[in-house]
Parts: structure tokens; sequence; C-alpha cells
């Protein structure tokens, strides 16, 4: 077992008693002690194996810096000396305290920085280990001797109370005069016995005030001061850090040893503010980290512990002064360390105060003033004024040098009062402005990220502006303010502009990172949900069901329009896209308002689609130049289709209402409207006016295509389903309403067809003669309907004998003009067509008399066809090859 081992189960055991007061608490500070002393013992192996390997990299290097002396003529005493300013002048090493001069030697090369347990450790280690440890051990037991006499004497009455006090402080002045006689001889024990004796007193007069209030609190606090104020000189005078340390130590472990729990806050945290002042006060000579965390740690822990178990809101006008007060001090401790570093360190910034002292303080702030209005906001607005102004008093004090040096404390005191800035928003204003606030602070970051090329700027701002909204959501409540000017509404707005205005900062912006390049859609995207979904909800909830569609119909296309000509005028592509889908928009409020009544006018209808198909034509006249153009001609087609819909939609309707539904008035409409449309935009002087001055072979092409095609569907649609009904008008074959239109449809489709699509003739002239004889058909059928009865069902007019006979005979005629038409055009192809037909015909009446024919009926029906063919042969021969005919 080594002695680290036996010093660890030695001062464990006493604290173990000290705090459990049994033998169990020996038994197990004891165990606890020797993990601790074996543990160290381990890592002093470690450090050992490390220090070893800098000496090995420090050889090393020494020989490169030899080498490289030698080629450039240079004396091996030039080199150890460069080698050793470099090396101190990187990693300065300290003076020992009072140590004789002793030759300079090269310090090995520092390893990576140890973290902050690594540190506390390491000191723990060093007070155990190094120095004369026996004499540390001795004053730690004398030190807890002192205590646990001062409890035994006070709770026996063994000698007079003065007397104990009077006599312990007297040892205490002893130690600490004994250890000033020392100082030269012996610097290290003359120290740690100064610190004994400090501490000593310290405990002396706490408990003569606080246990025994002996001494009035005036005279207390003049010992107390005076107690400070000495171990301050003599750390200062022999510019020992440890003796400041040891003696604040105990300073702050009087009052946690000997309270009973039933002492008042004001005076532990008046002496606490004592003691911190001699801190302070050391802070400003000297650059002692470990004596300032030590204030630190105690102060605040030791607040908080009281906070959490004894406050009570009665306390809040004797503990905020306190709270202020330490939060001045540690943050005045803070600008002093870094003030008091080396040159080529001055700025440095410890953490722990500069972050620590404003997240610890706020926290014990928050507790105090959550049952006061606003309190918790006023806080954080007046702790951002106090960063914000130190930060720039330190901006502007000295010189640039000295200004560039503390840069990094002046960033960090000024982020530090963005952020209560930040936290004062949601704490004085509702979730939903809170959420606003925040999205309009995102905007004004991402525009001075821009302006001052700072990505963390940027990228802050960028996030910023995606959790305003969804804070904004989370906090979501109705609001029954008036139209338009409501929170709610007027919030949603305000995040939609403040995400457009980032969007197009970050689009003309020429400073990004490739991370950054795309940046701008997101905050797009997110801009139009925001702007969209806002005015669809405000719409939605002021205004009746019918008229909301028309109005959500009139905002989508003037918002498109509005963003097309922003597009234009900034260049700003993006802009341009919402554009792309209010035709695709159109088409789902047309088909919505069909499902629910099929009426595009009443309900304002008759001035949003107006203006609606009047904004989309300014949009895609701006999207012109800045949107691909296949996406602009699917636009003009589904925009032309649309609009031809609607206007036949609303016609059909006008005319059924002024006919009574009677008669196929209505129906024809759907035929003439879309066939005098396609031929409106073939007129010559219509194609000077724009779109059809730029997009005249999209409307007369592909959008004219997709109208034939619903044409030609029309037009059978009708032939096999509509009997043809002329009423008020009596039915007239051939010129009634339904065949004239489709006969004019057909001429509409058949003139389109020759203009663009003449060279597949020949699949043309197929297809128009297939529609033709189907449409023959049914106009032979509508007149059996009409004139002779026969109702025009599909099963029934086939199994009319009348029908069947008259088709025959159609055909009949028809195959006449099909070939006669072959012989003077000499074209065998249609011959064969007419001769294909009129064989069709034979078969008909030769399948139709065995079916339904006597013997005699079978006979004529033989005779009557032979003569057909014979008269059809003599009228029209088959004409000849064209080699024959050459």
């Amino acid at each position: 077992m080594n002695a680290l081992s036996i010093i660890g189960i030695i001062a464990g055991g006493i604290l173990g008693a000290w705090i459990l007061e049994d033998a169990a608490g020996w038994l197990i500070g004891m165990l606890l002690g020797f993990l601790l002393g074996h543990t160290t013992r381990q890592g002093k192996k470690l450090s050992q194996l490390e220090q070893r390997l800098q000496e090995m990299e420090l050889a090393l290097f020494e020989e490169e810096s030899e080498e490289s002396a030698k080629a450039e003529g240079r004396s091996q005493r030039e080199v150890e000396q460069e080698s050793t300013t470099s090396v101190q002048s990187v990693f300065p090493v300290p003076e020992p305290i009072q140590a004789a001069p002793e030759k300079t030697e090269i310090k090995p090369l520092p390893s990576a920085p140890p973290s902050f347990d690594e540190r506390i450790a390491a000191k723990v280690k060093a007070f155990f280990t190094e120095g004369n440890v026996v004499l540390r051990v001795g004053l730690l037991v004398l030190f807890f001797g002192v205590a646990f006499l001062l409890k035994y004497a006070a709770e026996r009455n063994v000698i007079s109370l003065e007397m104990r006090l009077l006599s312990v402080a007297l040892g205490g002045m002893a130690l600490l005069g004994f250890g000033w006689r020392q100082r030269a001889a012996r610097p290290g024990f003359a120290l740690l016995v100064q610190g004994g004796g400090i501490g000593i007193m310290y405990l002396t007069v706490f408990a003569a005030f606080k246990l025994y209030h002996l001494l009035p609190s005036p005279l207390t606090f003049a010992l107390m001061l005076g107690l400070v104020a000495t171990s301050t000189a003599l750390a200062l005078l022999q510019d020992s850090s440890p003796l400041a340390l040891f003696g604040a130590t105990g300073g702050f472990l009087a009052p946690v040893l000997l309270s009973d729990g039933s002492g008042s806050h004001i005076a532990l945290f008046s002496y606490y503010a004592l003691l911190n002042s001699g801190i302070l006060a050391v802070s400003w000579f000297r650059a002692w980290r470990s004596l300032n965390l030590l204030g630190f740690i105690f102060t605040l822990g030791i607040g908080t512990a009281w906070g959490l178990h004894n406050y009570q809101p009665q306390h809040f006008a004797t503990a905020e002064p306190f709270l202020i007060l330490f939060f001045l001090m540690f943050n005045a401790i803070g600008v002093l360390f870094a003030f008091r570093q080396p040159p080529n360190l001055r700025g440095y910034v410890d953490g722990t105060l500069v972050f620590g002292t404003p997240v610890i303080c706020f926290s014990l702030q928050a507790g105090m003033v959550k049952n006061m209005p606003h309190g918790l906001a006023v806080s954080a607005l007046a702790m951002s004024l106090f960063y914000v102004g130190l930060a720039s008093v330190l901006w502007n004090k000295g010189n640039e040098r000295l200004r560039q040096g503390m840069r990094t404390l002046t960033e960090a005191f000024l982020a530090l009062g963005v952020v209560f800035v930040t936290l004062a928003i949601p704490l004085a204003l509702s979730g939903r402005w809170t959420a606003v606030t925040w999205a309009m602070e995102g905007a004004a970051l991402v525009w001075v990220g821009l302006r001052q090329n700072r990505f963390l700027a940027r990228s802050s701002g960028f996030l910023l502006q995606f959790g305003a909204g969804l804070f904004f959501l989370a906090g979501h409540r109705l609001d029954r303010g008036i139209a338009l000017l409501n929170g709610q509404y007027l919030g949603s707005v305000i995040i939609a502009l403040s995400a457009f205005f980032s969007s197009w900062q970050l689009y003309k912006a020429d400073n990004l990172r490739r991370c950054e390049k795309w940046n701008h859609l997101p905050l797009f995207f997110w801009a139009c949900l925001w702007w969209f979904c806002a005015g669809f909800n405000e719409i939605d909830r002021f205004l009746d069901f019918q008229v909301e569609k028309n109005l959500n119909l009139f905002f989508a296309a003037l918002s498109c329009a509005v963003l097309s000509r922003l597009a234009t005028k900034l260049n700003w592509k993006t802009a341009a896209w919402p554009s792309l889908g209010l035709p695709l928009f159109m088409v789902i409020m047309a088909i919505n308002i069909l499902v629910m009544d099929g009426r595009f006018l009443p309900a304002l209808g008759w001035l949003a689609w107006p203006l609606a198909f009047a904004l989309l034509h300014d949009s895609l006249r701006q999207g012109q130049g800045l949107l691909r153009e296949r996406c602009l001609a699917i636009n003009h087609i589904l925009s032309f289709l649309l609009l031809t819909y609607i206007i036949s939609k609303e016609t059909s309707w006008e005319v059924s209402t002024f006919t009574g539904s009677k008669g196929v008035w209505d129906e024809i409409v759907w035929g003439i409207i879309p066939a005098g449309l396609l031929l409106l935009v073939h007129i010559r002087r219509l194609q000077a006016f724009w779109p059809l001055s730029d997009y005249a072979a999209i409307y007369q092409r592909q959008a004219s295509a997709v109208l034939a095609a619903l044409l030609w569907l029309w037009l059978l649609a009708g032939c096999f389903a509509s009997p043809g009904n002329a009423a008020p008008l009596p039915f007239i074959p051939l010129l009634n309403p339904l065949e004239i239109s489709q006969l004019l449809v057909m001429l509409s489709l058949g003139w389109w067809l020759l203009r663009h699509y003449s060279h597949y003739e020949a699949s043309l002239v197929a297809v128009g003669a297939g529609t033709l004889f189907i449409w023959l058909n049914t106009v032979l059928a509508r007149a059996v309907h009409h004139l002779a009865g026969v109702s025009f069902d599909f099963d029934i007019m086939l199994a009319s004998r009348l029908y069947q006979t008259s088709l025959a005979i159609l055909w009949a005629l028809l195959s006449l003009a099909v070939m006669v038409l072959a012989d003077r055009r000499q074209s065998r192809s249609t011959w064969f067509a007419g001769c294909v037909l009129i064989g069709a015909t034979v078969l008909k009446l030769f399948l139709i008399d065995l079916a339904r024919s006597g013997t005699v009926e079978r006979i004529v029906s033989f005779i009557s066809v032979g003569m057909l063919v014979i008269v059809i042969s003599w009228f029209s021969p088959l004409p000849p090859k064209k080699e024959d005919a050459q």
C-alpha cells in the first residue's frame, strides 16, 4: 500500500465520521479514501509516461533544430536559445514562487490542455503528494479538530465561551505570525501555515457572531474585512495563489461547517460578499483562476442550495440585492481575468465565469420573480442591456491592439446580450407574437450575415425562420378579432414576409458557401406555405362558404400575379414559380364547384373568375423569359381548355334555363362554343395580341388538338345518345339543331385537320369517312324515331324492320356514291371500300332474310340484291391500275 492510499484512508475516515457521525462513516470514508488514493497513484504513473513521451518529442525537436542550424552556419548555443524562446513564447512557463535563479532548461512540449475535472484531480493529488505532505495533512486534521473542539466545547460548556473563542483566535494568529517569519527560509512551509492560521481566524470570528452572538454585526464585518484584506495582502506580497486559495477556502467553509440551519441569509450573503470582494481585489492584480472559481462555486452553490430549501417570497427584498451584487462581482472578475493575461493571451475567456454567471444568476432570478407579472422579462431585458453595454465599453476601450485582443470576450458578451433580449421577447409577449418577433429577427440575421459575410449569423437566421413558424403553431389559439386585423392573420403574414425577404436576400447573394447555395428555396416554399394558408384560413373564418370558394380563387390569382411582377422587377426567378401552379389550382377549384353546386357565376363568381383569368394572363406574361417554355406551354394549354369549359358550362346552364330544359338546345352548346373557340384562335387579326403573338402554335396545334379530340367524342356521344329533340320546333331530318351543330363541328374538325395535319391525309380520310358513316346511320335512326315512332333505343332500333330496310338502302346508296367517286378519281382503294360496303349490305340482307323471312321473301331479297349489284357495277366499274392506264 502506497502513501497516497494511506493518506486517503485517514482523510476519508475523518470526513466520513464528520458527515455520518457513526462508525459506518469511518468505514465508508476509509474505503472511498483508499479508492481515491489508488486512482491518484495510477494517474501519476500515467502522467510519468506522458512526460517521458514529451521528452522524446523534445529530443527529436532539438535534433531537427541542430541539423537546420548546421546547414545555416549557426552554433549549437544559438539553436538551444531559439528553441527555448519559441517553446516558451507559445507555452509561457510561470516563474516559481521565491525560487532561486536556476540554469535555464528547455521545457518539454506541452500536450493538449487538461479538462476541468483533470485539473481539479491534479490539484488534489498535488496537495497530498507534493511538497511537505505531512504538514498539509496535519493542518487539515488540525482544522477539523478545531471545528470538533468548538462544537464539543459548545455542547458541554467545559470552559467559558469567550475564553474558548479567544484561545482559538490566538492560536490562529500564532500560526499566521509563525508562517510569516518562515517565508524566506521555508516558503512552501510558511505559506501552508499562514493559510491554516487565516482559516482558523475565519472560523472563530464567524462562530462568535453567528452561533454565540458575542460580537455585534459591525465589529464582525470589520473583522471579516480585516481577514480578507490580510489574506489578500499576504498572497499578493508573496505572489502565492495557494495562500489566497487556502485562506479563501477556510473562509468559505466556515459557515458550512458551523451552520445549524437557523441562521440569517442576510448574514451569510454579507459574509460571502466580503469574501468575494477580497477575490475581486486580488483579480485586479493577479489572474488566479483557481481563486476566482472557488468564490464562484461556493457563493452561487450555497446560494442555490439556500434558494431551493429556504427562499420565500418575503425574502425578495433582502435576497435580490445580493444576487445582483454577486452577478456584478463575477462579471467584473471575468473581465479582470482577461485583462491580466500575458500579452499573447490577452482576452482569454474564462468560460465558467463568463457564461456560468448569467446562466446560474438568471436561473436563480427566475425562481425569485416567477410570481411577478413580467418579472422575468424585465430581468432578461436588464441583463441584455448590461451585456450589450459592457461589450460596447470593452470595444471602445484602449487602442486598436487592445481592442482586437479583447475581441473574443467582447463578442461573448454581445452574444449574451442577444440571447437575453431574445428571451425577453417571449417572456414579455404571448407565444404568438414571440414567434413573429423571432421571424423578423431571423430575417435581420440573414441580412446582417450577408452584409458582414458571417456564416453563423446567416445559418442562425435561416433556422430561426422555421423555428419561429413552428413556435407560432404551437401557441395557436382562435383569435376572434376582425378580418385581416387579428393577431393570427397578421402574425402569419409577418412570418411569410420575413421568409420571402430572407429568400430573396439569399437568392441574389454572391458570397455564400457551397452548402448555402440552395437555402433560398426552402425559405421560399416556407413563405408561400404561410402566405397562402393564412389567406385561405382568413377567408374560411369570416366569409360564407359560397363566397369563400371564389375569393380563394381571386386571392391565389392575385398573389401569383404580384409574385410574378416581383420576379420580373427584381430578377428573382423563384418568385415566378407559384404562377405555374395557378392553372392547376383553378382546375381544382372548378372541380370543387362542380361537385358542390355546378355553377361558376353565383356568389361573386361572375367577378372572381374573369379577374382570375386576367391575373393568370398577366402572370403567364410576366413569367415569360423567367420560366421554362415547356412549363409555360402546358399552362397555356390548361388555361385555354379551362376557359372553354367554363364558358360552355355557364352558357349551357343559361340556355337550359331559358328553354325550360326542353330539347337539345343546352347540349349543342358543348359543340358550338368549343368549335367556335377552335376557329377563333386561327383568326389572323387576333394573332397580333398576346398570347397568340408568341404562342400561336401552342393554341392552334397543341391546345386545339385536345379540343378537337373532345369535340370528336362529343360528336360520337351525340350520335349514339341523343334523340335530337328540337322542341319547341318540329323535327326535320338534317335540319334540326343537333344535326346542324354536328355537321358544323365535323366541318370545323375537317378544316382544322387539313390545315395542320394534311400530311396524314390517308388516315384522316379514313377517320373522317368512318365518322361520317356513323353520323349518317344515326341521322337515319333519329328520322325513324321521330317520323315512324320507333323508340330511340339501340336494341329496339336494331329489331325494327323499317330501320333495317332503310339502313340497307342507305348503305347501298352510300356504296354507289363511293364507287362512283372512285371511278371519277380513278381510285381503286376507294372503289374497294365501296365494294366492301355493298358486300356488307348484301350480307346483312341475306342474314336478316334467312332469319326472319319465308321462301318468297328470300327469293325477292336475292333478286333485289342481285339487281342492285348489277346496277352498281354498271355505273362504277373497277378502275384500271395505273400501269394499265398508261
